[in-house]
């Protein structure tokens, strides 16, 4: 095991910033791991940052000069004074680096513990930068976007809030299933060729999913929030994106829980973003990015306030 207190600073002290390379070994598998921690760090919350299915703890904090609105978080973690966590998934059966969710028909996931992986670095970074274990927060696109689902479902007592980016809960779930409430975000496109908005088979046997509403009605039912939402009409800033937003809160839950949902009309397969626009050539492939809010600031306003 490679802990942080081996790449202390020359002063002895545990260091900050953007801690790169990181490795635990659990159950004889090594695991690679990121982690930001900002300049104050005793007892402030920790982000777990999870990437999609082909993608990598190097490409969503984007590595390499890799877009990535999830790049965002960094800035907001030393703004905000909270830890991230970007922990690396492990290559499935088709050779692509993902994440071992709840999707029992979804080919090329892995079949690594990755909720035992997360719940003991949790743990293991603990011991070292004693963060706030009362604010956990969770959060991912796609194939990361399931995995935090998982980890909110399957470990509850600890996550307080997560936010699944282009994702929906899954038709046959593999989940250990409970009942504890946690709040929960998704941030869904409508015209999401990959993953349907309504629900449905994926794209490219990648499982069949819950619709969008029927993922946000098992939260308000479980959280036991208020069954009409306040309602926003995110403004229209970039008139040339192919898309808008809408965001529907649902308060008052057990706990003072909430759910909420960000339709992004027109939107694809992807992350809406200001700061971090993707390219044509994969938009073709993914869908219209959002561009009238930014993905990350609008995730941290709602973890804030949450606690276990």
């Amino acid at each position: 095991m490679v802990s942080c207190q081996e790449k202390m600073n020359v002063d002895g002290e545990l260091p900050t910033g953007l801690i790169e390379d990181l490795t635990i070994t659990i159950d004889n598998l090594e695991r690679a791991y990121h982690l930001y921690v900002p300049s104050n760090y005793v007892d402030k919350p920790i982000v777990v940052l999870l990437h999609g299915n082909r993608s990598s703890h190097d490409d969503i904090i984007g590595e390499r000069n890799i877009t990535s609105p999830h790049k965002v978080w960094l800035t907001l973690a030393e703004e905000n004074k909270f830890l991230v966590l970007i922990p690396n998934g492990t290559l499935g059966s088709t050779n692509n680096r993902g994440w071992n969710d709840c999707r029992s028909d979804s080919e090329g996931n892995p079949d690594s513990d990755d909720v035992r992986f997360i719940d003991e670095l949790l743990s293991f970074i603990h011991d070292e930068y004693a963060y706030d274990t009362d604010r956990i927060y969770v959060t991912g696109t796609s194939n990361g976007g399931h995995m935090a689902y998982r980890l909110a479902v399957e470990l509850p007592e600890k996550v307080a809030a997560f936010a699944a980016i282009a994702s929906s809960i899954t038709a046959n779930s593999m989940c250990v299933e409970t009942t504890t409430p946690v709040s929960a975000l998704f941030m869904n496109g409508t015209d999401d060729a990959i993953l349907p908005y309504d629900g449905g088979e994926m794209l490219s046997s990648r499982g069949k999913v819950l619709s969008t509403q029927e993922s946000i009605d098992y939260w308000v039912a479980r959280n036991q929030t208020s069954i009409a939402p306040a309602i926003t009409n995110i403004t229209d800033t970039d008139l040339d994106d192919g898309s808008t937003a809408i965001k529907y809160l649902y308060s008052n839950g057990i706990d003072n829980t909430e759910v909420a949902l960000y339709e992004i009309v027109g939107g694809g397969h992807t992350e809406p973003s200001i700061l971090e626009r993707f390219r044509a050539g994969f938009l073709v492939l993914v869908g219209n990015q959002n561009g009238d809010l930014e993905m990350a600031e609008e995730a941290w306003s709602f973890f804030q306030d949450k606690h276990r």
